[in-house]
């Protein structure tokens, strides 16, 4: 009988160890533990946008220092993991295997549409969920109907029916072109810019597709100068566009400019001085230039983050986006699990962005934003010049 109580008490001793040992492997593996969260992110460290992808690190490493300096979430410091794609799609999917297999992140984000588009259908797969990446695709990503996505970036169509449809309205374009990439961002653009330009009654003249890989842009610029073209529509990556546009100096061609988001950026006058004048783009976040005390707020651990970092576009997005991303972990509770993480989110209706406004997510929508205002360089700087604005 004793022995019979000895053996029971070890067994029970036993199964609470077993439980305790299964419980903290199954907390690592969706990358929490007793003192850290980790958050995993592919991005475009090397290849033709290096400069966008530094910008994305520093804005997300400033939002993971400024919620671990404020204690961390639910006594737990974050860490990010960010992995070298090149921008290259099948190098985010070996990026995003790694940050969930071997390093067991809990949630994932990134940089890119081509390599959020494959990324996003690894993770669909593996219920990782990916939060607020920084690209955008309307079949794709944002109304693609994936459970796992969460999308703060305005689809792309939508992005070009707004700026294509201001630029006729109200900048007096009466003959629309764009440039987009072949890929499904630059389809995305093209089907927007088709559908505002059409709205309208107005041909889009010239839409000339190009390959990531292009390096020379010279036979598009001419096809669409001796089309008499007075709008091209940059629908590719800012360090891309600065290059159509310097080239198409060089051509005596000087039509007017319109970007998306990621062009509503200064890094846009340091790569082309006085070319970037009256450049149109369109933006979706708070201007750091405003006098709000959540901007104030931003910029001063931008600064603790790093003294020489400046608010780009992109660090302003990354930063915003790893606070959304900071917020759904801590309503998700004490005890985060991808499972309530995903669960919190589909209630944020609306959940407010000191930074981006509202994102309103629902378990059938996970396309949290859809409009954007329109600015413009202006003596060097981002003036305003819309109010906000959606697409119909």
């Amino acid at each position: 009988m004793k022995r019979s109580k000895v053996f029971s008490r070890a067994l029970a001793a036993f199964s609470v160890l077993a439980i305790a040992q299964l419980t903290t492997h199954q907390a690592v593996a969706q990358g929490v533990t007793a003192t850290t969260i980790k958050i995993g992110a592919y991005n475009a460290l090397t290849g033709p946008i290096p400069l966008t992808a530094k910008q994305m690190v520093t804005g997300w490493r400033a939002a993971v220092q400024a919620v671990n300096d404020a204690g961390g979430i639910h006594g737990r410091k974050l860490e990010l993991l960010v992995e070298d794609d090149g921008y290259e799609p099948s190098r985010a999917l070996a990026a995003s295997r790694k940050l969930v297999e071997r390093d067991q992140v809990l949630v994932m984000t990134g940089l890119g549409t081509p390599t959020t588009v494959v990324a996003a259908k690894y993770l669909e797969q593996a219920k990782v969920p990916l939060l607020f990446p920084m690209g955008a695709s309307s079949t794709q990503l944002n109304q693609a109907g994936l459970k796992q996505l969460f999308m703060a970036h305005p689809a792309y169509s939508s992005q070009a029916e707004i700026i294509v449809g201001y630029m006729i309205d109200q900048a007096g374009v009466k003959k629309p072109c764009m440039m987009y990439y072949l890929d499904p961002a630059g389809e995305d653009h093209f089907a927007g810019a088709k559908k505002a330009a059409a709205a309208r009654n107005v041909p889009l003249l010239v839409a000339e597709g190009i390959d990531r890989a292009a390096a020379d842009y010279t036979a598009p610029l001419l096809k669409a100068k001796n089309a008499g073209c007075d709008l091209m529509y940059t629908a590719v990556p800012l360090e891309v566009s600065a290059r159509v546009v310097s080239t198409a100096d060089r051509m005596d061609f000087r039509p007017k400019y319109a970007g998306f988001t990621s062009q509503a950026d200064t890094t846009l006058v340091k790569l082309l001085g006085p070319l970037a004048e009256g450049f149109y783009a369109a933006d979706m976040m708070v201007r750091p230039d405003a006098d709000e005390p959540a901007v104030k707020t931003y910029l001063a651990n931008l600064k603790k983050f790093s003294a020489d970092a400046e608010p780009t576009f992109f660090v302003n997005y990354a930063y915003a986006a790893m606070m959304l991303i900071a917020e759904a972990i801590k309503d998700a509770g004490p005890q985060p699990t991808r499972e309530k993480v995903l669960a919190a989110l589909e209630k944020w209706n609306p959940k407010m962005s000191p930074l981006m406004g509202p994102i309103v997510l629902s378990p059938k929508d996970h396309d949290g934003k859809r409009s954007l205002y329109m600015v413009q360089f202006k003596g060097g700087k981002l003036v305003k010049v819309s109010d906000w604005l959606t697409a119909k």
